[in-house]
């Protein structure tokens, strides 16, 4: 299935820097999966503040080979990043669904496999990750690193609403500027 792509431009907003202060709460530290995680908060006006979601995924290894999918990942904002760390791996190919497909082929460096991608369009996308584990591997470690921008309004304030489909059951790290914070995912 296709997804949408809603834009391919952004408009650049001055950055806040370490020196700014940015006041912020989520609704909850524990939702269970599917939930819409709600970040808020206050810093200096029609300033960017860059968000970071960390989390890790044990994906199990059958016959030598595994794959972990994300279904309807949204990117909400342009600047993004995400990054994805596969360990125990001979490979790993990463591939989403766009206007196009999209894959990715990546050759493990001392059973380590790294895919980096920056500015894709704010969307839906459903993503696989999948290759070849390592002859002695039971599972595969993935290490998922995913930033965005949120952008403060006039007054300072902002709101931001983040999916919890895509993230495991566990923790998952929430930063955003100077803080962290770890919200917990259940069924």
């Amino acid at each position: 299935m296709m997804k949408e792509i809603n834009s391919l431009f952004y408009k650049q907003v001055p950055e806040v820097s370490n020196e700014d202060v940015v006041e912020w709460e989520v609704s909850a530290l524990q939702l269970k999966k599917g939930d819409n995680l709600i970040i808020s908060g206050r810093t200096k006006p029609e300033r960017s503040i860059k968000m970071n979601v960390n989390f890790e995924i044990q994906v199990p290894v059958k016959d030598q080979k595994y794959e972990h999918r994300f279904d309807d990942v949204a990117i909400t904002s342009i600047p993004n990043e995400f990054q994805v760390e596969a360990y125990n791996v001979k490979n790993m190919t990463f591939a989403v669904q766009m206007l196009i497909p999209f894959k990715q082929y990546r050759e493990a460096e001392n059973g380590k496999a790294t895919y980096i991608d920056k500015n894709v369009p704010t969307g839906n996308y459903d993503i696989i990750i999948k290759g070849e584990a390592n002859e002695d591997a039971g599972s595969v470690l993935l290490k998922i690193k995913a930033s965005q921008t949120i952008v403060s309004d006039s007054k300072g304030n902002f709101v931001c609403e983040y999916p919890t489909k895509p993230f495991p059951n566990g923790t998952v790290d929430l930063f955003l500027g100077q803080e962290k914070k770890e919200i917990k995912i259940i069924l």
